[in-house]
């Protein structure tokens, strides 16, 4: 039973993955209506990132757009090896952390821009840029060494944030099921990206 919901999961994902690449080529061939639906659906989720880190809706709103704008003109690097919704909070990560280093530089003394880049939110949106940038090597690598299944497994946990409970509910295992594949794809990682077991810690810690 669990093999078949496993084919199921795998065939959901890449379903996703085709979905979203289509969707990104109807963009690219100059359809708005393609790129309003992805604005329109991911809006609310991007807004609620932004807020939760500047925590004014003025600037939150301001910065969503400007994630939106950096989305469409990043469109046609687009490769379909993470959902594009993942991809789209890895820009809202990058535009959160330069609107940061913006503000270090130019509210505040040279002294106190340092200080305030080592604050707690300004850590933590550098950590999740560093993951990223990392994630995007770890699929590139577990395409090439686990099977989809595993790979699903690694992008809930590393990509996505859920707990080991969630993941095992949604892709029909036993936690140490989950566990023990999570284990099997870091080993793989290790040996290709030297800087992972620190940076997948950090992903894991905040989920």
């Amino acid at each position: 039973m669990q093999p078949q919901r496993n084919r199921k999961q795998s065939q959901q994902t890449e379903s996703d993955r085709n979905r979203d690449r289509a969707l990104v080529e109807r963009v690219i061939a100059g359809e708005q209506d393609a790129f309003a639906e992805i604005y329109s659906s991911y809006f609310p989720r991007v807004y609620a990132f932004a807020l939760r880190r500047v925590r004014d809706p003025a600037e939150a709103e301001d910065l969503t757009q400007e994630t939106f704008v950096q989305l469409y003109r990043s469109l046609p690097s687009f490769e379909g090896r993470s959902s594009l919704l993942t991809w789209t909070f890895g820009i809202a990560h990058n535009v959160c952390s330069r609107y940061f280093r913006h503000c270090s530089r130019w509210m505040v003394g040279p002294k106190d821009a340092r200080e305030l880049e080592d604050r707690p939110v300004e850590a933590t949106i550098e950590r999740r840029v560093d993951a990223a940038r990392v994630l995007d090597r770890c699929d590139e690598i577990l395409e090439a060494n686990r099977r989809p299944a595993h790979q699903e497994i690694f992008h809930l946990r590393y990509g996505e944030s859920h707990s080991i409970r969630a993941i095992a509910e949604k892709v029909g295992k036993s936690n140490e099921a989950v566990k023990v594949s999570l284990r099997r794809s870091r080993a793989v990682l290790t040996n290709n990206v030297p800087e992972i077991v620190i940076v997948l810690d950090n992903v894991a810690q905040s989920a």
